[in-house]
């Protein structure tokens, strides 16, 4: 079996299945994948209903409450082929392709796993050409993390964290969720964190299709990523097909905080740009210059955004705290790192509520607009 392996994590990969059997942590001396699981780590999983209508017991016309196991057909992948493992500076990898002739194309689906080897960071990439069906279908990867028994799932929404079945609505989807910047699997001492840009919606604790539950607590610790489907009955285009790329970014960390968490998903999410500059043609020995042009100092507060406003105003910076603890922002230090001549609260707008000359205070989950004037 191909083993990737840093100073972080060992990966073991099932080269029959094209799947991840094992995710040991060292750091935190953690296996990290429940092993008892039918389905495993990074595992594709193409669901097939039998008709449509059994999607549709919860309707105007239909109320019934009752759920009644839907018939269906689930496959994953066959002709497998993995290759050797790739070093590069950066990281390691191994490339897995398998096919699924009802689902994707000839090319089949592929699945990469990368290393990282300076950082603490997973990434899981796949690609296929979707195949065109208007028949009721759905795509699937599974994660099914665990760690201990007491472990339990979160996930952050606009401004929040929400444990399936515990903080939750009810009557709210409970069969699937939409992620903001990460999923969680958290105990009391550590947490596995999942995070996509591209396919934010999951199912967690199984595949819970058609059940539609009023109120639900996952038995399991799993992540199901729902890539896909058709299973709407409205004026949608019946099919999907084509080229589809994604990836899922993984960490795990003693770190239980949400600061950490809402971090990971948002620089996972919203990576730095970068641009090459070439080397200076001067001989001088320090001739490389490195600056922070904000660096708050604060790890639970999160700078969602910093965008120029019309006309020369300045630029807005748009705050939020994510620990459920207040953040004291000093003001003075920001005008002396920016530039900056004056420093102004405002609203969501941009519009002016008064100047800023002291520390300012952020208050728990709060958000505040700060307005930079470079003129």
């Amino acid at each position: 079996m191909p083993i990737l392996e840093n100073e972080y994590y060992r990966i073991q990969i099932d080269s029959k299945k094209g799947v991840v059997t094992s995710l040991f942590d060292k750091e935190l001396n953690k296996e990290l994948v429940d092993l008892s699981s039918g389905y495993k780590l990074g595992e594709f999983v193409y669901e097939q209903l039998d008709n449509r209508e059994s999607m549709e017991r919860l309707t105007n016309a239909n109320r019934d409450t009752v759920y009644v196991p839907i018939k269906k057909k689930m496959s994953g992948l066959s002709d497998i082929k993995v290759s050797g493992i790739k070093e590069t500076p950066l990281w390691s990898s191994i490339h897995i392709n398998g096919k699924n002739e009802e689902c994707a194309d000839s090319r089949g689906v592929n699945f990469e796993i990368k290393l990282y080897k300076n950082s603490k960071r997973i990434e899981l990439s796949y690609d296929m050409f979707k195949r065109k069906h208007t028949a009721p279908e759905g795509v699937f990867i599974a994660l099914p993390f665990r760690m201990k028994d007491n472990d339990q799932l979160a996930f952050d929404v606009q401004g929040g964290i929400v444990n399936p079945g515990m903080n939750q609505l009810e009557g709210t989807s409970a069969d699937w969720n939409v992620i903001q910047n990460f999923a969680a699997v958290q105990n009391d001492e550590a947490q596995i964190l999942f995070s996509s840009n591209d396919v934010p919606l999951v199912q967690f604790g199984d595949i819970n299709t058609g059940r539609f539950y009023y109120k639900h607590k996952p038995e399991n610790p799993h992540i199901y990523s729902w890539v896909l489907n058709n299973y709407w009955t409205t004026n949608f285009k019946a099919s999907q097909e084509g080229e589809m790329k994604w990836k899922y970014y993984l960490t795990s960390s003693k770190d239980r905080s949400k600061s950490f968490a809402t971090r990971f998903g948002w620089e996972s999410r919203v990576p730095m740009l970068s641009r090459v500059i070439p080397p200076s043609k001067s001989n001088k020995a320090n001739s490389t210059v490195s600056k922070s042009l904000l660096d708050f100092d604060l790890p639970n507060l999160i700078l969602v955004s910093a965008r120029p406003l019309p006309g020369d105003q300045g630029v807005l910076l748009h705050l939020r705290e994510t620990e459920g603890d207040h953040a004291i922002l000093d003001v003075p230090r920001l005008l002396e790192q920016t530039g900056a001549v004056k420093a102004v609260e405002t609203n969501v707008l941009g519009e002016e509520i008064k100047e800023l000359t002291k520390p300012l205070l952020i208050e728990h989950y709060e958000t505040r607009f700060v307005l930079l004037k470079m003129l």
